[in-house]
């Protein structure tokens, strides 16, 4: 009887120490980005569009989705703002950046400026200086066949007479306030046809016109276009595309 009691009594003993261990830890949200590498050219050769490259990584505690901007100013004229896509970031995940633009017919001393946006929070990342020396002209094998507006994207078809690697397709002339994504290729080849998306986010919508640049990397092609944005009837296209099926349907 004494044996069992003494055992009774340890075992009290041992539940009130584990529990007494558990200690209860609240983890603070944390909103951090740290920038692990950054690289541009100062001063462009000739043909050369300005890039500016970055890899981003989450810091802190709390996931979020986040953009790069990029504004090219001249004194205190606003020349150009480019946006990047949106990209998703769990803490400890990075994330490369690269934004673009090209100065065709354009000279002198320029700043650009960097920010990301992420949880709606706005940070700037660097401010550089950077030199334009030469007029840049270019060659002309890239051309844009087809331009399309929907909801929240644009759909831009293009065709090369070469064999061309990362071919960037640049938007301008939007008004400020809106968000319109830049986007880039590997590569296309001798006479193919690619569609690339650029989503973009207005602030009211209206018609405007949007300037589309097509540019290699290297700069030794270049070309650009105007079209007016007037949003296709989606539904005429989805009803197309069921037709399209019946067609197919009707031969068996």
């Amino acid at each position: 009887m004494r044996t069992l009691i003494f055992l009774l009594v340890i075992v009290v003993i041992l539940f009130s120490i584990v529990k007494a261990q558990k200690v209860k830890v609240n983890v603070e949200d944390i909103l951090e980005a740290e920038i692990l590498s950054f690289k541009y050219i100062s001063e462009l050769e000739s043909n050369q569009p300005f890039k500016v490259g970055f890899e981003l990584m989450n810091s802190g505690s709390l996931e979020y989705s986040v953009r790069a901007r990029l504004d090219i100013i001249n004194d205190t004229d606003l020349f150009y703002t480019g946006w990047t896509n949106e990209a998703p970031l769990w803490p400890g995940e990075s994330y490369y950046f690269e934004l673009y633009w090209h100065p065709i017919n354009t000279t002198g001393n320029f700043t650009g400026k960097i920010e990301i946006y992420h949880a709606n929070e706005i940070r700037e990342i660097e401010t550089v200086e950077f030199e334009i020396k030469d007029i840049n002209t270019a060659e002309k094998d890239i051309r844009i066949t087809s331009f399309k507006t929907y909801e929240d994207k644009v759909e831009v078809n293009i065709r090369s007479n070469l064999e061309l690697k990362d071919v960037i397709i640049v938007p301008s002339g939007y008004p400020y306030g809106w968000v319109f994504e830049q986007s880039k290729i590997d590569s296309i080849d001798k006479n193919e046809e690619k569609k690339i998306e650029l989503k973009y986010e207005p602030t009211i919508w209206k018609p405007i016109e949007v300037v589309i640049h097509i540019f290699t990397e290297d700069g030794k092609q270049y070309t650009s276009k105007t079209f007016l944005m007037e949003r296709e009837d989606q539904s005429f296209d989805i009803m197309s595309y069921f037709m399209k099926i019946l067609k197919i349907f009707s031969f068996f």
